[in-house]
């Protein structure tokens, strides 16, 4: 690749914008010899000629059968040529046949009328050049000249999750849980610690989602960019890409993976044509989920392991059960996953719907019977520690488990538990 000047991206990227004599002008073989081609992102790459104004982009690129193909788009600024906005086309093309080459020098030769540009050197050059990049693809760099990412700024911390700054985590649960809801308060308090972020939306409406963040933020709404979505993920590419950087936006929720997909959630290709999708995107990002109705469903989100195992992070929330008429729901979320950091504890949230508030409060996951089922018994005998000692007979008793059990798990955690004479067991003194 040769050096791109630093205009080449505006000349890819952005409508030409300078004034075209209306006269014909002299295309000298010195203004078609300077062409530069460039790389922009990882699937992007334009040949441009700024001394006569045109330019060959293709992008979303992809294989299928061993043949690669994109969508090409040629921008042309010289006065006579029959485009709309500026694009003489824009159409799929399949970079590894030579008929399509052929055929597309004659469209793009006859729309711009222009003789003196040999359209099929143009056109045979993209191709072998993108050809080329894209076999060769991101060049290796030495690991030890990376810098090391920081603990500190790396993780986003809001409300007591913890979820990666850069990489994509897993919100899933059954229909009803308040999945949705959370999510959309989430991303309000994580706009409030200063981090632009978007809501990307394909079960409700922007109206939909204005009036809950009005509920939630009642003193006042944090600024949460919105887009609805009609298509799957792999197809929004674009816009969606578009959206976050001239918003410089660093933080997106999706919602949700089921209306997303472009397959059967089910299929591993699906999973990961997602997961790609939303690396071309770029960002750090949050994928709403359901669950199957299956055994352990409470472990990993609905469809294909690759659901689980491309994001870097995942939590399950539970919904306890609540009277048909109660405005106050208890939901309950569980750390399944953390590849970048220690699994973080069960921590619960109760939510009222009052007439035009909506509130989100932090609770123990274990003075809810029915969260507290989805505690380990380590866990549950922390909770239920905390008010004194107790005997292992008692703690047996409340948490349904065998004495056995209790003991060997008071023993095997003793940064956490103590065992008194008389065989009570009492939670450690933390030294602060």
């Amino acid at each position: 690749m040769t050096a791109a000047d630093p205009d080449i991206e505006q000349l890819c990227e952005t409508a030409y914008e300078s004034e075209v004599s209306r006269t014909k002008p002299r295309i000298t073989a010195a203004a078609l010899a300077d062409r530069q081609f460039k790389a922009i992102g990882d699937d992007r790459y334009c040949l441009a000629i700024p001394g006569i104004g045109v330019a060959l982009e293709i992008d979303r690129l992809r294989r299928d059968h061993n043949e690669l193909f994109g969508e090409l788009s040629v921008r042309c600024e010289l006065p006579g040529a029959r485009t709309i906005d500026g694009s003489l086309s824009i159409a799929d093309f399949n970079l590894s046949s030579t008929r399509a080459r052929m055929d597309r020098t004659k469209l793009l030769a006859a729309r711009a009328g222009v003789r003196e540009i040999d359209w099929g050197s143009l056109v045979e050059e993209f191709c072998q050049r993108v050809l080329q990049a894209d076999r060769i693809g991101q060049p290796a760099v030495d690991l030890r000249e990376l810098p090391r990412p920081d603990a500190d700024t790396d993780m986003i911390t809001v409300e007591g999750l913890a979820l990666p700054k850069r990489h994509p985590s897993v919100l899933f649960g059954d229909g009803g849980a308040c999945k949705s809801y959370l999510a959309l308060y989430l991303a309000g308090r994580i706009a409030e610690k200063g981090l632009p972020v978007a809501l990307f939306d394909w079960e409700l409406a922007g109206d939909d989602h204005r009036d809950r963040l009005e509920r939630l933020f009642s003193d006042g709404m944090p600024q949460v960019f919105y887009a609805r979505c009609e298509r799957p993920l792999v197809y929004e590419v674009d816009h969606l890409r578009r959206i976050m950087q001239d918003n410089a936006i660093e933080y997106a929720v999706f919602d949700s993976v089921a209306f997303a997909c472009d397959g059967p959630p089910e299929a591993a290709e699906t999973a990961g044509r997602y997961f790609r999708a939303v690396r071309q995107i770029g960002g750090g990002s949050l994928h709403v989920a359901h669950v199957s109705k299956g055994e352990n469903s409470d472990r990993k989100p609905f469809g294909s392991a690759f659901w689980h195992n491309g994001a870097r992070c995942t939590w399950f929330i539970e919904l306890a059960e609540a009277t048909a008429d109660s405005d106050v729901l208890q939901i309950g979320l569980f750390n399944r996953k953390s590849n970048l950091g220690r699994l973080r504890p069960p921590m619960g949230f109760s939510v009222t719907f009052g007439e035009q508030i909506t509130s989100f409060r932090r609770t123990d996951v274990g003075s809810t019977p029915d969260l507290a089922d989805k505690l380990t018994v380590r866990q549950r005998m922390a909770y239920l520690l905390r008010g004194g000692s107790k005997t292992m007979k008692e703690l047996a008793q409340e948490i349904d488990a065998k004495p056995d059990t209790i003991e060997r798990t008071a023993y095997r955690n003793k940064e956490l538990f103590i065992v008194l004479d008389g065989g009570r067991v009492g939670l450690l003194e933390r030294k602060r």
